[in-house]
């Protein structure tokens, strides 16, 4: 039809309905569009459901992942994807209100396929509404999570038994610890008692056998001790409370008066913050570290020990710095491993446990420890813990 011969009105008229022509037909290919690709998504099963739950269309996912042909379950409601006993909790229909009123229900859970095996599902149904808000059905997206399910449950299996096994050996680290204490206890009343009689009349070289013998039970009785008080730390934590670190920081310090004194050591500590803890394992994280600076202290310096305390993103930053003799940088993290000595037994008394027992203190209060240092500078031990305190 030529236009040009029509009156201005009918002439516009025209314009407007081959608009809406062309408009409709773009519509049209869009929809194609979308529903071709919601046919083809094979990784999703994409369901529309009528207000009641009836299947309305399926894709080649839900073909996929559920078992059936498009024709075996149109217009059957989707409950028949639920076991009995889900059926039995009315766990569908569940969803169906909780999108109905909220508009949107999320929920995980096995799902049974035509065959009747079972998969992880993980679902979305959406409230599909008309122009007046009225819901007209529901949107159900389904993705297959099995392998993501089965991995996860594995883990948690293998972290309960290996939480059992350490239970396990923590009791039995207990009891040959503590059952080896009396016998070590003769060893050394016997030594000792031999040294004390005959010592004198010994010849030179077995007096010197039974001074190590009576040495090396001193030793061993340390050991014990440190790893009862290890598998005491790595046992059930105790309820936290509040605890005040300055005056349990400080009951620490005059019980290593002494030593101070005769290492003539300056100690620094500002005030320390309340933190919600352990009472008995955080004073033991802190006279060992103390302990640690008083021991490993230079000889050509002054020993001179800094504590200070500041908080960052609702954390407490505790340091412990000290001039000592210091450690390779390379060693920050070894010095935490269990029986690890970086000087030697005959210079440094000990038995390589104080470290790990503070490293295990510390994850106990869900906080971290780290040690920082240079050879003959002295090192800095920095612990973080939760700042937030108990009401």
């Amino acid at each position: 039809m030529d236009t040009r011969s029509l009156p201005d009105d009918s002439a516009s008229f025209e314009r407007l309905r081959l608009l809406a022509e062309q408009k409709n037909a773009a519509l049209l290919r869009s929809e194609e569009r979308y529903h071709k690709m919601v046919e083809e998504v094979e990784d999703y099963a994409i369901l529309l459901l009528d207000p009641y739950g009836r299947i309305m269309n399926w894709n080649k996912g839900a073909e996929k992942i559920k078992g059936y042909k498009e024709a075996e379950i149109i217009g059957r409601n989707f409950r028949i994807f639920y076991r009995p006993e889900d059926q039995k909790r009315q766990i569908p229909e569940k969803l169906i209100q909780q999108a109905r009123t909220a508009g949107k229900a999320i929920h995980e859970g096995w799902r049974v396929r035509k065959d009747g095996t079972t998969f992880w599902g993980s679902v979305v149904l959406t409230a599909l509404h008309d122009d007046y808000n009225n819901i007209i059905g529901f949107s159900k997206v389904t993705r297959d999570l099995t392998e993501r399910k089965v991995s996860e449950d594995k883990i948690k299996q293998y972290t309960k038994e290996l939480e059992a096994q350490n239970r396990d050996l923590q009791q039995f680290a207990y009891a040959a610890a503590h059952d080896m204490k009396e016998p070590l206890r003769k060893v050394q009343f016997y030594t000792s008692a031999l040294l004390e009689g005959i010592g004198a009349r010994l010849p030179a070289k077995e007096k010197t056998y039974l001074e190590r013998t009576v040495d090396a039970a001193h030793r061993m009785q340390g050991l014990i001790e440190d790893l009862l008080t290890y598998t005491r730390i790595s046992g059930e934590v105790p309820a936290f409370e509040n605890v005040a670190l300055t005056p349990l920081v400080a009951e620490v310090i005059s019980h290593h008066q002494e030593t101070i004194a005769s290492v003539h050591a300056i100690i620094d500590m500002a005030p320390l913050p309340v933190v919600p803890g352990i009472s008995f394992q955080l004073r033991q994280l802190f006279d060992n570290l103390i302990g640690n600076a008083l021991k490993y202290y230079h000889t050509q310096k002054t020993p001179h020990i800094i504590i200070r305390s500041t908080s960052d993103d609702n954390k407490h930053i505790i340091t412990v710095q000290d001039n000592g003799i210091g450690f390779e940088p390379q060693n920050c993290e070894k010095i935490f491993e269990l029986f690890e000595r970086l000087h030697g037994r005959e210079s440094y008394p000990g038995t390589g446990i104080g470290l790990a027992l503070c490293q295990r203190i510390v994850q106990n209060h869900q906080g971290t420890i780290s040690a920082s240092g240079q050879v003959g500078e002295g090192a800095t031990f920095t612990i973080t813990l939760p700042e937030t305190t108990m009401e």
